[in-house]
């Protein structure tokens, strides 16, 4: 049925809000939006909430432990020796 229409679609720059706090509806001009616009006309409440920017953080995923132990390490136990790049074997420096 829209795909028939011949008008365009009429262009606003009026948005609509709903306070949270008075549960009440109110419009406001996107173009002169100003400071003293952030704030219920009804109540006075302060509707606009600054946005926060993600920081890049690094965070190890697993499953849950009581499942999937694997990724933890207990000190307690005896750990196997591992070779590492920065623990070469004794006979690394030997030629042949």
């Amino acid at each position: 049925m829209c795909e028939q229409e011949k008008h365009p679609l009429l262009q606003s720059l009026e948005m609509v809000f709903a306070c949270k706090k008075c549960k009440k509806c109110f419009r406001k001009d996107a173009q002169e939006f100003e400071e003293s616009d952030e704030y219920c006309p009804h109540c006075d409440n302060h509707f606009v909430i600054e946005a926060k920017t993600p920081k890049a953080a690094l965070s190890v995923e697993s499953e849950d432990v009581r499942v999937n132990n694997k990724m933890l390490k207990d000190e307690r136990v005896r750990q196997q020796g591992y070779r590492t790049m920065f623990d070469p074997d004794e006979d690394a420096d030997r030629l042949g």
